[in-house]
């Protein structure tokens, strides 16, 4: 038999590619181009499903025409490589087999200098596997795992043993991990990782850089550990919340140096353990954000000689946490004079440097019994925090650790805070606690951020907040609350500017406290609101300090003085007793201060409260029908210490039922009926625009209230109470009609109002037609 030799053989074979690929109906066979392919060429792989499982061990590239996919049919690695210089791009890879020890991959690369590009990897238990396979470059790739129980799952990337790779633009997800390991000088930038367990782990790999990566919605954002040298800029770390959920956990790390990183969402900002492990190295964290994490950053207590400057810590549960017994000593919290922003400062900038008069220190007595007891974070956020902290400021038998000092805090945020966006309640009990502050006069948290132009405006008598802008006081877009199938509040929109009034005004029932509490951050709503610029919540901290809220119902103890009262609230807000003096003086109750809360008139309790809401010289002052329960002299001299606020640059929204408030102190008014604004305006066309019907308001002494409603009614009076008032919609000429009716059965009227017109009667134009009815 003669034999025929290899050349000729493989240039069939080629022959056979080639014929297979430009005439129609022939079936390509990719081996055999790939047999027949010289070194350098371009093997053109066309549309179709390609089965089977293809070495490259010489330097070619594999180009997919559009709809081309390699298939391993569930068995082995689909592509391996063993020729440097080798490229793989354009191609769908999808199949491969399922034996971890085998490690079967969608492409193993085991020489330098490959080019895999913009590929598209499916049900593959490894992706792209680089082993010894230095100079490498992986871009543009979109990397999916096996439906697998996630221990079973293989890497989505794996670098083992390859330096100065470059890793970028690539997208992987549902994979064990992206590993990188025994490599430097890598470049990893670009890349998007979610929903795995590890988004990278690092080991053992000096002298890289790691930029502009997304990892979220892992277990953990990235683990780095045993190297040294690392850059880790503008990346961002996000809702990484695995049983660790480290957004970044560094351990026996050296010479990081991270800057312009966003940590979000994440159980841990950022987890140090032994980093830096080197006597003589220090580590430099410079204007990242650490934003509505559970915890910015923790540290176990031995870490020491790491640098934080101009970061912005926003509304984190907890801003830093020492996890085990040991004080945290030998990092630094500022440089160059200039330390970072923390939304919890309590603190002022008088000269306007833009640096706080007093240092930041992270000190929670509750906090530092999580620290030393993780078990009990499950109850951070609720009362029972409240009320340890709460008795232990008043009671300080054993004061709270500090946990830092920034000797330098700054007073802006050094980044623009994205808004939240968390899944469903964590803390539902939260609402009712703040509630219950609230109905006790607490008013609005201590004062916040310090600004400037705040400042110098706080000192001439004015209230804080930045001014100087054009930012509104409040915005509202499509705010909505329900309770069960109850719609309370349907589709609100609100925008107040600065030192202007606003009423809400409607019958009981049309959705104003709702409003109000949304605004406080008591209840979780649908839309958006913002506070002075910062997004409101039942997290929000910053947004909450910036209010001042005066309940409807009061709550005082009536056996505490008036300054005792205020002094304990400032107390508890850690706000100087200087505040105590300022606001008795500005409300007019100075000369009573010493006098029992329950000897106090209806009058005076309303204006104690209002000067424990503006104690902290809120922004924003939130009212609820202040003047409800007040007779008419109180009532009047209540109005014109608000008008003297508001004349001050006091930003007011206020809930009220009567016309004749609206149009004194209100600068617009939003009418609500059944959780909707059937019409918004200035105060002044009020009347105008609700027409030809009055709201009678009448007080009768408390034990004839039943008989009061009983005449009503059988006068044919449809009447509402609303505490001690009775509430009457009536034709205007027939105002004095009920007020007849009660005259004649003998009923004492304390007090009545009548307003010209009433929320219930709107002109049927627009949107009011149909609230009317």
């Amino acid at each position: 038999m003669i034999g025929v030799p290899r050349r000729a053989t493989r240039a069939a074979a080629g022959l056979a590619a080639l014929l297979a690929a430009s005439l129609p109906g022939m079936p390509f066979d990719l081996a055999a181009a790939i047999e027949a392919a010289r070194e350098g060429e371009t093997i053109a792989v066309p549309a179709g499903v390609h089965r089977g499982h293809f070495v490259l061990r010489k330097r070619v590239t594999l180009q997919g025409e559009p709809g081309a996919v390699l298939d391993g049919n569930g068995e082995g690695d689909i592509v391996r490589i063993e020729a440097p210089g080798v490229v793989v791009r354009g191609l769908t890879l999808r199949g491969t087999g399922t034996s971890l020890d085998r490690e079967n991959a969608a492409i193993t690369v085991l020489a330098p200098r490959a080019r895999i590009e913009e590929n598209v990897i499916e049900d593959a238990l490894f992706g792209i596997y680089l082993k010894n396979a230095p100079g490498s470059i992986l871009r543009a790739n979109r990397i999916s795992g096996k439906a697998l129980p996630l221990p079973r799952r293989g890497d989505g990337i794996r670098v083992w043993y390859s330096p100065d790779c470059t890793i970028a633009g690539n997208v992987v997800e549902d994979v064990r991990d992206v590993v990188l390991w025994f490599s430097n000088g890598l470049v990893v930038r670009g890349n998007r990782v979610r929903r795995s367990r590890y988004g990278l782990h690092f080991m053992y790999s000096d002298d890289n850089v790691l930029e502009e990566n997304v990892l979220e919605s892992n277990s953990v954002g990235a683990f780095l550990m045993y190297s040294r040298r690392l850059t880790l800029r503008r990346n961002i770390f996000r809702r990484n919340r695995g049983p660790s959920g480290y957004g970044v956990g560094l351990k026996d790390m050296d010479g990081v140096e991270a800057e312009g990183n966003l940590f979000a969402l994440n159980r841990i900002g950022l987890y140090f353990d032994n980093s830096p492990r080197e006597i003589d190295i220090r580590q430099h964290f410079r204007r990242n954000l650490f934003a509505y994490n559970d915890i910015a950053i923790a540290f176990l207590p031995s870490v020491r000689r790491n640098v934080f400057s101009a970061n912005t810590f926003y509304d984190n549960v907890e801003q830093v946490a020492v996890l085990g017994a040991g004080e945290l000593v030998g990092n630094e919290f500022a440089e160059s004079g200039r330390g970072n922003y923390w939304s919890d400062y309590r603190g002022y900038d008088r000269d306007g440097d833009g640096i706080g008069d007093l240092p930041y220190e992270a000190r929670n007595f509750f906090e530092n019994l999580v620290d030393r007891h993780r078990e009990l974070r499950i109850l951070l956020l609720s009362p029972v925090e409240t009320a340890v902290n709460l008795a232990m400021r008043a009671f300080p038998l054993v004061p709270p650790r500090v946990k830092l000092v920034d000797p330098a805090p700054l007073t802006v945020p050094a980044h623009a805070v994205p808004a939240p966006r968390r899944e469903g309640a964590r803390w539902p009990i939260l609402i009712a606690a703040a509630v219950l502050l609230a109905a006790a006069g607490f008013g609005s948290a201590a004062p916040g951020l310090a600004r400037p132009s705040a400042r110098r405006r706080a000192e001439a008598g004015g209230v804080s907040g930045p001014e100087e802008t054009d930012v509104p006081a409040i915005v509202v877009r499509n705010l909505t609350k329900c309770f069960g199938a109850l719609r309370a509040v349907d589709g609100v929109d609100i925008e107040v500017a600065r030192g202007s009034a606003l009423a809400l005004w409607g019958e009981n029932g049309a959705g104003k406290t709702t409003v109000l509490k949304c605004l406080l951050g008591i209840y979780r709503c649908g839309g958006t609101v913002t506070i002075d610029g910062h997004r409101a919540g039942p997290a929000a901290k910053d947004a909450r300090r910036r209010i001042g809220y005066v309940p409807q119902e009061l709550t005082f103890y009536d056996d505490l003085p008036a300054r005792e009262y205020l002094e304990f609230v400032a107390r508890v807000r850690d706000l100087d007793r200087s505040a105590v003096d300022r606001e008795l003086e500005r409300v007019g109750l100075a000369d009573h201060a010493g006098k029992r809360i329950g000897a106090l008139s209806g009058g005076m309790k309303q204006r104690l409260a209002l000067a424990a809401a503006l104690l902290g010289r809120p922004t924003v002052l939130l009212l609820d029908e202040m003047t409800s329960n007040l007779d008419a002299a109180a009532r009047e001299s209540l109005l014109s210490l608000l008008e003297d606020l508001k004349a001050e640059g006091q930003t007011i929204v206020f809930t009220t039922h009567r016309v004749e408030e609206a149009e004194r102190l209100a600068d617009r008014v939003l009418l609500l009926e059944r959780g909707r604004v059937f019409w918004s305006g200035p105060a002044a066309r009020m009347r105008e625009r609700l027409g030809g019907i009055a709201l009678v308001t009448v007080r009768v002494p408390a034990g004839e209230l039943e008989r009061a409603l009983g005449v009503l009614a059988r006068a044919g009076y449809r009447t509402r109470a609303a505490g001690p008032l009775l509430l009457l919609r009536v034709p205007a000429a027939r105002k004095a009609g009920p007020l007849m009716a009660l005259a004649r059965a003998g009923v004492e009227v304390v007090d009545f109002a009548v307003d010209g017109a009433t929320e219930s009667a709107p002109r049927p134009d627009g949107p009011a037609g149909e609230a009317g009815r």
